[in-house]
């Protein structure tokens, strides 16, 4: 009899500690999320910073230069020409040529994953894509002087700074992160359609139309970031260009970008001068907002 009261004296207790319990978790649970809320504040006022502190900055120059000067093709910053037409030229026609050249290799190097992910080099490949991934843009950009400029000079001629030699050296930066994306979208994929592809036995051609159907928010999301670092990488562009400030008129012939343009001559640059630059940021940053924009739009409808 006295077991028997214990045990209910017991259960009595374990049923007014469930209450406390709920009530400890809750706020526990509620101290996490508040401590999330802060965090994801803290980083969207640092974003909203460093976009806005460019558009800030060149309010100046909208206003007083004229729309005919800062869309001419005339950079002259001592003569008051601020030309933007030149450098922003030359990063679409950068965007233009390796875009596509990293989205294909990206896409053939990720199948070829696929279909050994089982084989002891997959892990192994998927590490080296990573540990390339990791390399500052500087150390991809010494090496591509070293090889690349000098096979351009001897295969094609000119002095091999060019945009030939800007859009391979960019490529082969930015291909293993393009690669790793379309990889790891890809293995979701086969969750539902490997058994297609395998009762078919699709073609390359196939399997790629029936990946971009399956999952349009990756390959969306995919060609939207190469685009977005394509446009705003800096370092192996300004090594491998050349850096003249003209509109090429080949492959061979050297050039400039945006981003190349702010990075040179912010250093020195002074009153109006330097407004300008910070106004061909906020073209940089209204151009990619534009491409967020449109993708985000897109997917609503996917």
């Amino acid at each position: 009899m006295t077991e028997i009261l214990e045990s209910i004296k017991v259960c009595g207790d374990l049923g007014h500690k469930k209450p406390r319990l709920a009530r400890t978790f809750l706020k526990t649970a509620k101290e996490n999320i508040s401590g999330m809320k802060f965090i994801v504040l803290l980083l969207v006022l640092i974003l909203v910073f460093m976009l806005a502190f460019p558009l800030v900055s060149s309010i100046d120059f909208f206003i007083e230069i004229p729309l005919s000067n800062w869309v001419s093709l005339d950079w002259y910053p001592d003569e008051d020409y601020f030309g933007m037409l030149v450098p922003l030229t030359g990063s679409l026609l950068l965007v233009l040529v390796t875009l596509p050249l990293s989205l294909l290799a990206g896409w053939v190097l990720s199948l070829q994953l696929v279909d050994n992910r089982k084989s002891w080099l997959n892990p192994v490949t998927v590490a080296v894509l990573e540990v390339w991934i990791s390399l500052p843009s500087v150390i991809i950009g010494v090496w591509a002087i070293i090889e690349i400029i000098p096979l351009v000079r001897e295969t094609f001629g000119g002095n091999g700074y060019s945009l030939l030699a800007a859009a391979i050296g960019l490529t082969i930066f930015i291909t293993p992160t393009c690669t790793l994306l379309f990889y790891r979208s890809y293995l979701i994929h086969l969750d539902q359609f490997q058994g297609l592809e395998n009762s078919f036995q699709m073609s390359t051609l196939s399997r790629s139309e029936l990946f971009i159907k399956s999952q349009p928010t990756a390959v969306i999301g995919t060609i939207n970031y190469i685009f977005c670092r394509i446009f705003g990488e800096t370092m192996v562009v300004l090594m491998l260009s050349g850096n003249s400030l003209q509109i090429p008129g080949n492959f061979l012939q050297s050039f400039r970008t945006l981003t190349s343009n702010i990075a040179l001559e912010m250093s020195y640059a002074g009153g109006m001068h330097e407004t300008a630059l910070f106004a061909m940021a906020s073209l940089a940053i209204v151009l990619i907002m534009t491409v967020l924009l449109v993708q985000y739009k897109r997917l609503i409808h996917v």
